[in-house]
């Protein structure tokens, strides 16, 4: 009776590892490539590059049904790896826009083959009652790449080659726990169908529009966070420090997420995180005068309760679909987190030139603010069932 069990647990410890190596990865690969780009092309077109990751996402979420039923999910996932790691092999060696323009695309590409078929099964193998728990940690582990990346930046900031072909050897380290569960990881995932995604999104707006805040705002801290940073006086080592905290936020915070969304319920959850978030993005709009201590606490605090937004969304969904039409949902939520990471850059690249950092925090605090009003008034979340009886 306890061998499923034991089989499900290394599945999803495998999914978790793969995914904490891929992270390492990504992390080091989005700021440094902005950092790189950004003595060479205005702001708005280092956000446009960094969008193209994004346009690779939805083509990997357009690819995933075909591949996985003719391949099978766990081989998808595998070439999904290998993709990301051609790709960080490439940029280790372009500097111009379109040719980076154009790895980067494929880099997203590949994260979105692993990513959809990695956070399915990771739902699929999730009991109910735990399903918070696990998509805390498996969040905080993705995230942690994006502490340590950063941070290897701050070491050797003048290796950008080194550090690109580095990511690519890492990033083909997480073949290894992901052909270790390739075949439960095929017959867990039900192969989705691209038709499914829109109706997927329709029977839960509001949580992908959470989902989409989340995203967005990631998207602009991992990739433009330091720029951002050094317009607001700070040096390089200090704007690349404050993007890691960020992540630091986001690493300590989502296990606490993940344990409320078990415990306090799924919508009280949200709706703390939309209003922790925008009560860190505030005094970002008008703190021009604060040091570098104070802006990394708000910075802490700021990573975990966003990123939270998109661990309720996984156990929302996990709560919500099953089969064929959670894999389905989980495409639509790349989907999103791929828009996301399109607009994201570009609107922030756009407002940076326009009105700098501070117009950018107040446009954040903004849709925080609107998120928790339309929240409040509109969100209904099917809380499972031994939760609605816990949290009364």
């Amino acid at each position: 009776m306890t061998r499923p069990q034991n089989s499900q647990t290394r599945m999803i410890v495998a999914l978790i590892l793969g995914v904490t190596i891929y992270g390492l990865a990504m992390g080091t690969t989005y700021p440094l490539l902005g950092l790189l780009l950004s003595d060479r092309v205005s702001g708005a077109l280092n956000g446009l590059n960094t969008a193209a990751t994004g346009l690779g996402l939805m083509t990997g979420v357009v690819l995933v049904p075909g591949l996985a039923r003719r391949l099978g999910a766990g081989r998808t996932a595998l070439a999904g790896v290998g993709l990301l790691a051609a790709a960080l092999v490439a940029l280790a060696f372009l500097r111009d826009f379109w040719p980076v323009f154009a790895a980067r695309v494929i880099l997203g590409c590949g994260a979105g083959l692993m990513f959809i078929v990695a956070e399915t099964a990771l739902n699929a193998a999730a009991a109910p009652e735990r399903r918070g728990r696990i998509m805390g940690v498996y969040t905080a582990a993705n995230a942690l790449g994006f502490v340590l990346g950063p941070a290897m930046i701050a070491l050797m900031p003048d290796r950008p080659a080194a550090l690109l072909l580095g990511c690519a050897a890492i990033a083909l380290m997480a073949l290894i726990p992901f052909a270790a569960v390739e075949r439960p990881v095929s017959r867990l995932v039900v192969p989705g169908s691209g038709r499914h995604i829109v109706s997927a999104i329709a029977a839960f707006p509001l949580a992908f529009g959470f989902l989409f805040i989340a995203s967005m705002i990631d998207a602009v801290a991992i990739s433009l966070m330091p720029v951002i940073m050094l317009d607001r006086d700070f040096d390089v080592s200090q704007a690349v420090l404050l993007a890691t905290v960020f992540h630091v936020g986001l690493v300590i915070g989502q296990p606490l997420i993940g344990l409320a969304l078990d415990r306090a319920g799924r919508r009280r959850t949200v709706l703390g995180c939309c209003g922790l978030s925008l009560a860190c993005t505030l005094p970002l709009v008008s703190g021009s005068g604060l040091g570098f201590w104070p802006v990394a606490g708000l910075m802490l605090v700021w990573g975990g309760a966003n990123y939270g937004l998109y661990t309720a969304g996984l156990a929302l969904i996990g709560d919500r679909f099953q089969a064929e039409k959670l894999t389905a949902a989980i495409a639509a939520l790349a989907s999103v987190y791929a828009l996301a990471a399109v607009i994201g850059p570009v609107v922030a690249g756009g407002m940076m030139n326009a009105l700098g950092a501070q117009g950018l925090f107040g446009a954040a605090a903004v849709v925080y603010l609107t998120a928790l009003c339309g929240g409040l008034w509109l969100f209904r979340p099917v809380e499972p069932e031994w939760q609605k009886h816990q949290i009364r």
